[in-house]
C-alpha cells in the first residue's frame, strides 16, 4: 500500500515551467503573462524555443528578462525540446517537480499548487493531469481525466474532449497518460526512465509514450480536477494540419511496436481495417481529405523503416 503523505500546503517546492515554443511569439507572450501570475513562490521559468524566425526570442529577452531562455539553432522537435529544456534545469537546480506547456498553454493563478497537492497524496504518483478547457470563458473540454491508451484498438484520445464541462469531471482518479499540454512530472522519474522519446521528433503522442513508461515503472498517474489550464491550440483550436496528423499516424506505430504485446498486436491489425474505414468516413464527411492523405502518408513512412 502506497505510502500517504502528510497534508501540507507550503509552497515550498520547486516546480521548473519549461515552455517549447516555435514561431508563436504572441501565444508565449499571453502563455509567459499567465506564468507571472502564478501564487506558487518557488517557481524557475525557462522557455526553450526551437528556432523561431518570428521575433519570439528577443520579446521573451524585452518583456520577460528573468525567464531563462534557451535558444536552439534548428526546430529539435517537441521531445528533443523538452529534453533540452530538461538538461538545462536539472544542471543549474534541484526541482522537485517539472511542468512542460506549449506556448498555447494559459495556466491559472493556482494551477501549480493544485499539482503539487495532488501529488503530494502519495509517494508513488509521478505525473498528474490537469483540466484543460479550450479558452477562458469556454466551458468546452479539450481534455478532463487525463488520457485513455487502448493497444488493443491501437488508440489514445483524450477524456472528456469536446464535451461541455457540467460537473462530470470534478472528481480526482487514476488516469492513463497525461496530456502533453500541460504535463507536471515529479522530477525523480526522469533519472530512473529518462526523457522523453526523441524518435518520436518532431511530435505526436510523446505524452502517452512517457506515461506508459512511468506506469511500466510503477508509477502512477492521475487526474487533478482543481488544477485548470486552457489549451488554445491543438486540433480542437486550430482544426486538423496535415504534417501533424502524419507524424501522429507514423508514431503511433512505434508506440505500439514499443508497448504492445503480440496478442494486442495481433487484435490491432485484426481491428485496424474497420475503424480506419469509419474515422476515414467520418473525416471525408467533414471535408478533411487532406487528413486521409496525411495518415496514409504517416503510415507508409512507418512501415518502410
Amino acid at each position: 500500500m502506497a505510502e500517504v503523505l502528510p497534508p501540507t500546503f507550503q509552497d515550498d517546492e520547486l516546480v521548473a515551467i519549461i515552455v517549447l515554443n516555435h514561431n508563436g511569439r504572441e501565444l508565449l507572450m499571453a502563455c509567459l503573462e499567465a506564468v507571472g501570475r502564478l501564487h506558487w513562490r518557488h517557481v524557475v521559468t525557462v522557455v526553450v524555443d526551437n528556432a523561431s524566425s518570428d521575433g519570439s526570442a528577443d520579446a521573451v529577452r524585452l518583456q520577460f528578462p528573468s525567464v531563462t531562455l534557451i535558444e536552439q539553432t534548428c526546430n529539435l522537435g517537441v521531445s528533443g525540446g523538452r529534453n533540452a529544456g530538461l538538461a538545462w534545469v536539472m544542471a543549474h537546480h534541484q526541482p522537485h517537480h517539472l511542468l512542460f506547456i506549449d506556448n498555447d498553454t494559459l495556466l491559472e493563478p493556482d494551477t501549480v499548487g493544485a499539482l503539487v497537492r495532488a501529488a503530494r497524496h502519495s509517494k508513488n504518483i509521478g505525473i498528474v493531469a490537469a483540466k484543460a478547457y479550450r479558452r477562458p470563458g469556454d466551458r468546452r473540454l479539450v481534455s478532463a481525466g487525463g488520457m485513455r491508451f487502448n493497444p488493443y484498438l491501437g488508440a489514445a484520445w483524450d477524456v472528456g474532449s469536446e464535451e461541455l464541462a457540467c460537473g462530470q469531471y470534478d472528481q480526482p482518479c487514476n488516469t492513463e497518460a497525461c496530456p502533453g499540454s500541460a504535463f507536471f512530472v515529479r522530477a525523480g522519474l526522469f533519472g530512473l526512465i529518462g526523457g522523453f522519446d526523441e524518435g518520436l521528433n518532431p511530435y505526436g503522442w510523446e505524452d502517452v509514450e512517457f506515461s506508459l513508461r512511468a506506469r511500466a515503472a510503477a508509477w502512477r498517474i492521475v487526474y487533478a480536477p482543481e488544477a485548470v489550464v486552457y489549451h488554445l491550440g491543438g486540433r480542437a483550436g486550430r482544426g486538423p494540419v496535415d504534417t501533424y496528423e502524419q507524424h501522429k499516424a507514423r508514431n503511433l506505430l512505434r508506440i505500439l511496436r514499443r508497448h504492445a504485446t503480440v496478442f494486442q498486436l495481433m487484435c490491432v491489425a485484426l481491428l485496424l481495417p474497420p475503424r480506419a474505414a469509419h474515422r476515414v468516413g467520418k473525416e471525408l464527411a467533414g471535408g478533411n481529405w487532406r487528413v486521409v492523405g496525411a495518415w496514409i502518408m504517416g503510415v507508409m513512412r512507418r512501415a518502410g523503416r
